[in-house]
């Protein structure tokens, strides 16, 4: 029946306006989001989904199968398929005004992996609470007529400017350039994420930057020893943090638990006001603790004094080295 009312509204002749509805579900990510939105006030949805409609109900935001979508300048294009058997690759532009969305991406990998479902509907569909005192002036409205969604990932971020950001997204369905196995074999290049349970676990303290730059220096006296003991980051520290400080921080939000693995930085300029020096975005006031992935930087957190670890955790492959471009 519902298949049969959209039907009839894409032959009359005098049909409704079509809405579009954007979901972008972080769900498998959602990796700081919050610790920006806390630090920044950078919040365009809650939860793991947000959602965005370009229409506007008097300001008020369109209401579709009992979900909000917040009114937004965005829109989908690039959207026709080609004769020579390739998926459309569209881009998707949002609105990015006062810096919202670059806040946001700055900490989620330029939203890459993210889901993004277009969903289009007839006013007329929308449920009744879109309309004056709750009553559709079209009947009863239909969350299940909808015309066929549209379903996509978000490949890579395209440009970027203080109007807007847009992304190139691909289909579900496209494994081009795909490598099989996913693991290469590197003789001197870890493959694990740094800190992470899966593969790496190492739980110590702040060693070094990506640059292999030590950070010893920056305490006073001895850094905590595990993880467990190194505070977590807080916009509302009273005091601020002093040189030498070292904190973490955990996504909360990440359904995946690679997405939780905690990320540890070192403080290198005292200041009063965390709020205006977040560590994710304010290299001049934190150094992040990271891996240069290499066979040394192993060793120097695995095989360090006072280190109660039997195994060096190396994700890479030592034993093919003179095999690697053959």
């Amino acid at each position: 029946m519902s298949n049969k009312k959209v039907k009839k509204q894409l032959i009359s002749l005098t049909p409704d306006a079509i809405v579009e509805l954007f979901e972008i579900d972080f769900s498998n990510m959602q990796e700081n989001v919050k610790r920006i939105q806390d630090a920044y006030g950078a919040s365009p949805g809650t939860g793991l989904k947000y959602r965005f409609c370009s229409s506007i109900n008097t300001n008020q935001p369109i209401i579709w199968k009992g979900e909000k979508y917040n009114p937004m300048p965005i829109k989908l294009q690039g959207l026709e398929s080609k004769n020579d058997g390739r998926f459309p690759r569209p881009n998707l532009t949002i609105s990015n005004s006062g810096g919202v969305f670059s806040r946001i991406i700055y900490g989620n990998d330029d939203f890459v992996g993210c889901v993004v479902r277009r969903s289009r509907t007839y006013v007329r569909f929308l449920d009744k609470e879109n309309f004056p005192e709750n009553i559709n002036p079209f009947g009863q409205g239909d969350t299940d007529a909808f015309l066929p969604e549209d379903l996509f990932y978000i490949n890579k971020k395209m440009s970027e400017n203080k109007e807007a950001i847009v992304f190139e997204l691909s289909s579900s369905l496209e494994l081009t350039n795909s490598p099989v196995p996913a693991r290469k074999l590197m003789s001197n290049l870890c493959s694990w994420m740094y800190r992470c349970e899966i593969g790496c676990g190492y739980k110590g303290p702040p060693i070094e930057t990506l640059r292999g730059e030590s950070l010893s220096d920056l305490f006073e006296g001895e850094a905590p020893a595990r993880i467990e003991d190194i505070e977590d980051w807080s916009n509302n520290n009273e005091g601020g943090y002093a040189e030498g400080d070292v904190v973490k921080i955990i996504s909360t939000n990440s359904q995946n638990p690679i997405r939780k693995t905690p990320q540890v930085f070192v403080c290198t300029q005292s200041h009063a006001d965390p709020f205006r020096h977040h560590p994710f975005l304010d290299k001049q006031y934190w150094a992040k603790d990271d891996c240069p992935k290499n066979l040394s930087s192993c060793k120097k957190r695995f095989e360090r004094e006072g280190s109660n670890s039997n195994r060096l955790s190396f994700g890479g492959f030592p034993g093919v080295l003179g095999y690697e471009n053959d």
